[in-house]
Formats: C-alpha cells, structure tokens, sequence
C-alpha cells in the first residue's frame, strides 16, 4: 500500500511540474482536471503549490538541508502501520504528496525564475487579481481554467477584473458571481473556451457574456466560449446546471439558438430557464422547464418540453413527465426537497454535497423517500431524517457512510 501512495503521490506531482511547464498533454491535463475535482482539500493543495511566494520559502529552506536524507527520513516516519483508518491514511497521503512536491519546489522555482528572466520574452499573465490576504474562506468555490491553461481558484482572488480573454473580460462580483463582457475592439477576435468546475460541497454562479445566468451544483462542470459567435450558442455541462437563457438577436433580427451538450442529451433552447440533472454517477439524465419552451434530443429521439415538463433519458428509454419543479431547482435555493426519491438518488445527492463515499453494506430493498431538509443541516441531520422511515439505517465513519437495510423493511 506505502508504494502505491507514494508512486500517486509522484505521479501527481509530477503532473503539476508539467501544468508549470505547460507541458501537458490533453490526457494529462483531463487526468489533473479529475483530481482536483475530487475533493476541496485538493484545490487547496494545488493552490499552495502554485504560489511562487510560497515556493521561493521552501527552496530557502531546501538549501540548508540535504534533501535525500530530508525525504528518506520523511519517508520512514510516514510508514503505515498494518492497521490504521481510512481517514488517517488520506491525511498521511496529503503529506506524503506536499513532501514529494516540497523537494521538487527547488526544480520548479528554477523553471520560472529561467523563464522570467531579463532575456526572456515570457508575456505576463491574464491572471490580474492579487490573492485575498486571508480571513474567511468564501463558500463557493470553484476553479476557472482559462484557454491558456492557467487555472484560477475563484474564492482565492479579489472581487474586480480577474482575466482577460482576447476581447472579454472575465469580472468576479461582491457576491461572488462570475461575470463575462465582451467589447469590440479593433483587434480581430480570436476564439478562445474556459472552463469552470466546482468541487463537491460547492456551487457556483456566472453570467456569459450575452448575458445568460447559469447556477452549478456540487460537483460540474461547464466549458464554454467567452464570446459566442455565428447564429449558436453552446456549451457542454457534466453534473447539474440551471439555466436562465437571455435573448441574443442576429444581424438579421433572428434569436440565437442556446445549445446545451449534456451526457447522451442536448437541449435547445430560446429565451427560456430549465434544468438540466447529467452525473456520470446517476442512473438517468433529466431536463426540466421552468420556463418557455425548450427541444431535447437524446438517442435520435426529439421531445418539446413546455413549462412544467420533465424529460427523464434511461439508456434507450426517454420518458416525459410531470415536473415538480420546487424539487428540481431545490439545490439552488440551499435546499434537500426529496418527493418519492429513490435511495441510490438520495445517497448520490448527500454524498456530492456532503463530500462522503456511501457503502452498501447488504443488498438492499427499494426504498423511496420524501422530505425536505436544508444543504445548512449537517449530514448526520440528514441521514437521521432518512432513518426516520424507518427502512434503513446509517453508520458514519469519517467521510464514508455505510448503509444498512432494516430487516423488517422486506
């Protein structure tokens, strides 16, 4: 077990160096995407490492110090013993990955120093906002991933311009919210996508630059144009996202059609706010209309869905049904609305927002559950609420939650 921490551990650090280096390949950066996306602890992590204060510090210590015997020292003390819980190895796991990239701060500090130099033509970075000096950390967090690469951790900078993207300019608000603009200018535009993903026990807002309002739940992602051109507007979201479209007329006085690439589904929208439900982890995909009309193709299939309407895709099969829409947009408004929601459907939407793994620890029955409870309430109210049924039962240990049929439940 010690050497496959260690040989991640590396593994991570090394992927790092090459984002520094702007030397990753697609699936390496996919790859880098995915563990920051897998706990907030991560983006933290990355964050540090990213900070060249931080690592100018750690290579005035490096000097005084011999690294081989430093790290082989490090490297005995963090041996795990036969027996250790799960949440103790993830902390070792944490040192493990900081050792391994604090003996390689002195490499990538040398990188940015050579590239910074006088005789370097190094452009400065889009990056303009300075980090906050410290205080609360804000509650919604996400990182931006600009076309050039640089990521930006978004409750880690000041309110005001953070980015400039060819002819937008990238805005974060008091409240948080990350707003586009785009202005003509006489330099020809050229086509540039980001993309923002928020971590579990997060969400995010944003507004594109032609003006549409889109919320992220725990756990997405949606990558985007900063500036749409032609007659579409499209963007691909994994996870969940709520979207309130605004008009954007053609020259000819025509409305822009608002695609969104979801799964095995694509919505079509104009001027119109749905929801769209595409976790990888789920068993469906869903969009639902709060307003107007939208067109939902999903395995050649076309449906148009008014107000009111909910599209459920399940492999082949696609089912238009009544919408509850209080339930379906319930996470944006800070809220658990469960009407006869299955277990599995249940234990994902906690487990997203709560950052926990759930296990199955028997087979279980089927079970459906109704009730509403706010995202404030700690898990432990949550589960308790669900346990209330009667029909299961829960054991929290660290951040995995193990699930238990009661037996008079069959």
């Amino acid at each position: 077990m010690n050497e496959q921490l260690v040989g991640k551990a590396s593994h991570i650090a090394h992927l790092i160096i090459r984002r520094m280096q702007n030397k990753l390949t697609d699936d390496e950066w996919t790859e880098l995407e995915s563990w920051l996306q897998e706990d907030g602890d991560n983006f933290l992590l990355y964050e540090e490492l990213m900070d060249e204060q931080r690592l100018g510090q750690a290579l005035d210590e490096l000097h005084a110090v011999d690294h081989m015997r430093a790290f082989e020292q490090l490297s005995q003390k963090l041996m795990l013993p036969p027996m250790v819980s799960k949440r103790t190895t993830k902390r070792l796991w944490w040192y493990m990955v900081a050792a391994l990239l604090l003996i390689t701060a002195g490499a990538i500090l040398y990188i940015i120093i050579d590239t910074r130099s006088p005789h370097s033509k190094m452009p400065r970075p889009l990056v303009t906002a300075q980090k906050k000096p410290g205080g609360a950390t804000d509650s919604q967090k996400a990182i931006l991933t600009l076309s050039n690469s640089t990521m930006i951790v978004l409750d880690k900078v000041n309110n005001g311009p953070i980015a400039q993207q060819g002819n937008s300019l990238v805005h974060k608000k008091k409240n948080g919210e990350l707003i586009y603009t785009f202005s003509k200018g006489k330099k020809q535009y050229e086509e540039a996508y980001n993309t923002i993903q928020t971590p579990r026990s997060a969400t995010y807002q944003l507004s594109l630059e032609d003006g549409t309002r889109i919320w992220l739940n725990a756990a997405s992602t949606l990558h985007f144009p900063v500036h749409f051109k032609g007659n579409e507007r499209r963007v691909t979201l994994t996870g969940e996202a709520y979207f309130e479209i605004a008009p954007s007329p053609t020259s000819t006085g025509n409305k822009k059609t608002f695609m969104v690439h979801a799964g095995d589904m694509e919505v079509q929208a104009l001027g119109t706010a749905f929801n769209i439900s595409a976790y990888k982890e789920d068993i469906h995909t869903s969009a639902t209309v709060a307003e107007g009309l939208v067109k939902v193709t999903s395995r050649h299939s076309h449906q148009l869905l008014p107000p009111g309407k909910k599209l459920v895709a399940k492999g082949d099969t696609i089912q238009v049904v009544e919408a509850d829409i209080t339930q379906e947009i319930a996470w944006k408004n800070g809220q658990f609305v469960f009407r006869n929601t299955s277990l599995q459907d249940v234990m994902n939407e906690l487990a997203r927002w709560y950052d926990v793994q759930v296990a199955y620890e028997q087979p279980m029955p089927v079970l459906h559950f109704s009730g509403e409870i706010t995202r404030h309430a700690h898990i432990e109210q949550a589960i308790e609420m669900l346990a209330l049924t009667g029909g299961v039962r829960f054991e929290v240990e660290g951040r995995q939650v193990k699930v238990f049929p009661v037996a008079h439940s069959y």
